[in-house]
Formats: C-alpha cells, structure tokens, sequence
C-alpha cells in the first residue's frame, strides 16, 4: 500500500491549517481585549511611544505621571496600579 503525496496548494492561497491557525489567533486577541488580559500589552506598546525619545529609555521631564523614571511597571505593578486606581475612581453615574 503507498502513500499519496499531498495535493499542492495553489500559490497565494493559504492552507486550512494555516486558516484555522488564523482564526483561532484572531479569536484570541479578541477574546483577550474583550476580558481587559490585553490591557498590559497596550500599556507597554503605549510606554515604548511615548518614551522612545526620553534618554536612555528613560528620565526626562514627563511630570508626575512618568512613575519611577526606571522603565515600565512590571506586569504586576501594573495590576496592582489597576485595581487600586479601579478602587479609588468610583463611577456613580450610570454612563
């Protein structure tokens, strides 16, 4: 008993696996956004703009809200930050 080799894929045309690999990425990301998990991924996207032009990756005159001076929050700084800032700025109206 052979095997049959493989039907090629015609070229610019992307495998099922390669689709459904696609897909479930796709599915990933928004499901992440969706649940806030992506939230310290954008905050470090965010970081690394406005800072690529502070010295040294960091320093320079950014006001209070630069935090420590020594880079980005670790991961869980920034979920602490988070909660605690989710705690003190209480919403009372409805929208």
């Amino acid at each position: 008993m052979t095997s049959t080799p493989p039907t090629p894929q015609p070229a610019g045309r992307p495998s099922t696996r390669s689709r459904l690999h696609q897909a479930l990425a796709r599915a990933r990301a928004l499901w992440r956004d969706m649940t806030g998990e992506s939230a310290y991924d954008r905050y470090l996207e965010r970081y690394a703009r406005e800072h690529a032009q502070c010295l040294h990756g960091h320093g320079g005159d950014h006001g209070s809200g630069h935090g420590s001076g020594h880079g980005p929050m670790s991961e869980r700084e920034f979920w602490r930050a988070r909660a605690k800032q989710a705690e003190t700025e209480i919403n009372a109206s409805c929208c």
